[in-house]
């Protein structure tokens, strides 16, 4: 997410975390052959990315039912949570000695691709992975990591400011419908959480009339920093719904720090929803291995703060989207690429 200062976040509901209970896949546990088939050489996913792409997901065909099983039951069914985490996966030889790029852009130490490969292949059992030339020049692993001078500012690249929440990409007509987030390094304390709020948990708590409200096409979001202009403002995306599907297991848009109500009674229903998601968010703390699918159409996603050192070993994770159907963004596509290169005046 990109978006506005921390003025905003300040000004927010401050949220009571509830206790995590999160489905997890335990793969800590991989014989050697299942090993291999992340550490094993392959094509350069940054120089030859279609060949990666389908050599990862031959790989995936041969990892452990229990996995394929836990990311099919994930696409087709999801859960209450709209979050999956996978632990303990492989990562790359030597990683503890890399160091944390301190711009957030593609590492030159890190030359072996076995996080990559995680995501790619992971991914390739919920769908398709696809980037946005806006975000990181359209890479398609995309580092997550502090940079000094945005600490305050609503991105992913700040850090002594709790990150709202929000859907990714929330304004976009191919928004992704599944976020992949690996963890190379988690934060020096270890206390840095991703927080995130399903709608079957908020649901409950709101009125029928701001139901109603929310599956109104009353609202705008905001278009996010790297899409638009220098500075993210309310409102100057598409009016869309808050919730939107099935009234008693409704999908849903969000973005806490840059969605507006166009009348009173939306803006009231808006309020009643953040209140919601305040009180029904949860946390999980990322170590270095664990791969985080969260369910982009159920379930919003922030970050709690922390206190970057910028000593080269800081939080770092690496972060993918998937879609489910990549035929609906042809026309905004390539031939052969997948990267989304939809324009957005800003």
């Amino acid at each position: 997410m990109q978006g506005s200062t921390a003025g905003s976040a300040q000004a927010s509901v401050v949220p009571t975390v509830v206790p995590t209970i999160v489905s997890t896949v335990d793969c800590s546990t991989f014989d050697e052959q299942t090993m291999n088939l992340f550490l094993a050489p392959g094509p350069n996913p940054y120089q030859d990315t279609e060949e990666f792409l389908l050599d990862c997901e031959m790989r995936a065909d041969e990892m452990p039912r229990f996995v394929r099983r836990s990311l099919l039951e994930f696409q087709v069914r999801s859960n209450s949570e709209g979050i999956l985490l996978l632990k303990g996966l492989p990562i790359d030889p030597g990683l503890y000695h890399v160091h944390t790029p301190e711009n957030a852009q593609r590492s030159h130490e890190k030359t072996t691709f076995v996080s990559e490969r995680c995501l790619a292949m992971i991914g390739s059992r919920l769908g398709h992975l696809v980037s946005y030339i806006q975000e990181k020049n359209g890479d398609l692993f995309q580092n997550l990591a502090p940079v000094k001078g945005n600490e305050t500012v609503q991105i992913s690249t700040g850090s002594q400011t709790r990150l709202q929440f929000h859907r990714e990409t929330v304004f976009h007509p191919y928004a992704p419908e599944y976020l992949l987030l690996f963890c190379l390094r988690p934060d020096h304390a270890r206390t840095t959480e991703t927080t995130y709020a399903s709608i079957s948990h908020a649901l409950p708590l709101l009125s029928e009339q701001h139901r109603s409200l929310l599956f109104q096409p009353l609202y705008r979001t905001g278009i996010d920093y790297s899409f638009g202009k220098a500075s993210s403002v309310k409102g100057q995306g598409p009016m869309l719904p808050v919730l939107y599907g099935r009234p008693e297991d409704p999908f849903l848009n969000y973005d806490e720090d840059l969605m507006e109500a166009l009348t009173p009674e939306a803006a009231e229903a808006l309020e009643a929803l953040k209140l919601a998601i305040a009180s029904v968010y949860r946390g999980v703390r990322l170590n270095m291995g664990d791969l985080l699918c969260i369910d982009n159409r159920r379930t919003v996603h922030g970050r709690s703060p922390f206190q970057p050192k910028y000593d080269g070993f800081d939080r770092w994770l690496q972060r993918s989207f998937v879609v489910r159907d990549l035929g609906l963004s042809a026309r905004d596509r390539l031939p052969g690429e997948r990267i989304i290169r939809t324009e957005f005046s800003g």
